[in-house]
């Protein structure tokens, strides 16, 4: 997962966003940041933001752009805890 976050992240992506955030998917999971223009894979605070995704498969299709953020969200497939916007803030930024 850390190589498709670096590989995925774009730092044009304007969002603003600027917090530590953390992605679950039961089995495993993953720490990191967006701070403006840059991701920090070694984020040592505590999660402002935590996403639960169904399966980390489920997580790398919706940061590819394989499937859809609003559609998974509806149907139940993620969930989030903190500020609903960032999460469609943290998929943007890392689309192209």
């Amino acid at each position: 997962m850390h190589d498709l976050l670096t590989q995925r992240f774009n730092p044009d992506h304007n969002t603003g966003l600027d917090a530590c955030i953390r992605f679950d998917w039961g089995s495993g999971g993953i720490l990191f940041a967006v701070r403006e223009t840059q991701l920090l894979l070694d984020c040592d605070s505590q999660p402002e933001m935590t996403i639960y995704f169904d399966s980390e498969a489920l997580a790398k299709d919706l940061l590819c752009g394989e499937a859809d953020p609003v559609m998974a969200f509806m149907q139940g497939q993620f969930r989030a805890s903190g500020h609903l916007i960032w999460v469609f803030h943290t998929m943007a930024a890392f689309r192209p």
